[in-house]
C-alpha cells in the first residue's frame, strides 16, 4: 500500500529535541521530587521558565517590557481558557474572514456570536474594524498580524498599529495570535509583534514552535499584568492533571531544557528549515504550470495557501488525493463566513524532499484526474 503523505497539519511525531531525551529529562525531573501533586515544583521554578520566554521575546529589544505570562498546554489552550472564565455564549468576536481553523472551531464550541471583518493583502481594514466594534459590540478582536494562519501572511506594521488602535480606542480586547511569529522567514520582520504588548487591552497568543520538543506543546498568554488579570481571573493550578495545564513534571523538565540548549537558537533552527522547505515546495509547484492553481509565497509558518481551478473543491479533492496517498486540509473551514470551497492548506513543514517531490506529484496528478473528468468530450 502507498504510504500516506500528510500535509493536513497537526503536531511533529519528532522535534530537535528527541522523545527519548525528553522521557530522560522527565525522569530526572521526578528523581529531583517534583512529584504529580506539584508541591516540589517551586515559584522559583516556575519564575524562570517565564523568564527564559520573555528573555525570548524581547530578543533584541534594547528595552524589556514588564509584560507577565499565563502558561498552558499550547495556545489554543489559552484560548480556551480565557473563553472559560471570561466569556459567555452569546458574546461577539471578531476575527478576520480568513483565519484559523483552531480557533473557529473552539468559538462555535463555545457558541460566541463570529463576525467576520472585512480586509485586503494586507490585514484586517481599520475602517471595517471601527464599522464592526461600533455595530456589534464585541468582547473581543481575534487576528494574527505577526504571521497568519492559514496564508502566512505577515501584515505591514502600520496595518497593525492601525487595528491594535481601533481596539483600544474601543475599550476592546486586542487578542494577537502570535504562535507563528517565532517562524517568520525574515528577520526584519521577525519580532516585531512585541512592541505593541506593553499597552493595556493587549493579549498575545504565544507557543513553542512545533518540532521543537517531541510531543509536547507549551503556549502562554502574554500581556500587561493587569490586562491578564481582568482576563484570567482564576489562578492557574499547575496540579491540575487536565489536558489545558502542563503537569509540574513537564515544567521543571522544560525549564531544565530550555537552560541548557538556548531557546533562540532552537526557533532559528526549525525556522530555516521551514523556509527551505517552503522554497522547495513552491519551486516544485512552478515546474509544472496548471491553469488556474494559485498560490503566494508565505512570509513565515508551517503552511502554504492554494487556490485550485475554478470548479473543484478541496473536499472532493481530498477524497481523491487520498486514494493517491495524500492528505490535506481543505479550505472551507478556515473562512468565518462565505467560504470559497476552491481552496487548501498544505502542511510542508515536517517533509523530506524525496516526499516533497512525491506529495507535489500526487496532487497535481489528483488535479489532473478531475480536470480530466470534467473536461468536455
Amino acid at each position: 500500500m502507498t504510504k500516506i503523505i500528510n500535509w493536513m497539519g497537526g503536531w511533529p511525531r519528532e522535534g530537535l529535541i528527541p522523545a527519548s531525551e525528553w522521557e530522560e529529562r522527565l525522569a530526572k525531573a521526578a528523581d529531583c521530587g517534583a512529584g504529580a501533586s506539584g508541591l516540589a515544583m517551586s515559584q522559583q521554578q516556575v519564575d524562570r521558565l517565564q523568564s527564559v520566554i520573555l528573555d525570548w521575546l524581547w530578543r533584541s529589544k534594547p528595552q524589556r517590557s514588564s509584560a507577565s505570562l499565563i502558561m498552558a498546554r499550547g495556545a489554543d489552550a489559552v484560548l480556551q481558557r480565557l473563553i472559560r472564565q471570561s466569556l459567555t455564549a452569546g458574546d461577539v468576536v471578531l476575527v478576520d474572514r480568513l483565519t484559523s481553523r483552531s480557533a473557529l472551531q473552539i468559538f462555535r464550541k463555545a457558541r460566541l456570536q463570529i463576525g467576520a471583518v472585512a480586509g485586503d493583502m494586507h490585514g484586517m481594514d481599520p475602517d471595517a474594524l471601527r464599522a464592526a466594534i461600533a455595530r456589534y459590540k464585541p468582547r473581543l478582536v481575534y487576528t494574527a498580524p505577526a504571521c497568519s494562519d492559514p496564508e502566512g501572511r505577515a501584515w505591514p506594521r502600520q496595518r497593525a498599529q492601525a487595528i491594535t488602535a481601533a481596539c483600544l480606542d474601543a475599550g476592546v480586547l486586542m487578542l494577537r495570535d502570535d504562535r507563528q511569529e517565532p517562524l517568520v522567514y525574515d528577520d526584519a520582520v521577525h519580532g516585531y509583534s512585541a512592541n505593541s504588548l506593553i499597552e493595556p487591552g493587549v493579549v498575545s497568543l504565544g507557543q513553542l514552535p512545533p518540532g521543537l520538543v517531541a510531543g509536547m506543546k507549551f503556549g502562554w498568554a502574554l500581556g500587561p499584568a493587569k490586562t491578564l488579570g481582568r482576563w484570567f481571573p482564576e489562578p492557574d493550578d499547575l496540579v491540575d492533571t487536565g489536558s489545558l495545564v502542563l503537569s509540574p513534571l513537564e515544567l521543571q523538565a522544560l525549564s531544565e531544557l530550555l537552560a541548557d540548549q538556548p531557546l533562540a537558537e532552537q526557533a532559528a533552527m526549525i525556522r530555516i528549515r521551514c523556509r527551505a522547505r517552503m522554497e522547495q515546495i513552491t519551486g516544485l509547484l512552478s515546474q509544472q504550470p496548471l491553469s488556474g492553481l494559485h498560490w503566494r509565497k508565505p512570509d513565515g509558518g508551517m503552511h502554504l495557501w492554494l487556490t485550485l481551478p475554478e470548479g473543484l473543491e478541496g473536499e472532493a479533492l481530498l477524497r481523491g488525493a487520498w486514494l493517491r496517498g495524500l492528505m490535506f486540509q481543505p479550505g472551507s473551514p478556515f473562512y468565518a463566513v462565505d467560504p470559497k470551497p476552491n481552496t487548501i492548506r498544505l502542511t510542508f513543514a515536517d517533509t523530506d524532499e524525496r516526499q516533497m517531490k512525491q506529495g507535489v506529484q500526487r496532487l497535481f496528478d489528483t488535479v489532473q484526474d478531475f480536470l480530466g473528468r470534467s473536461a468536455p468530450d
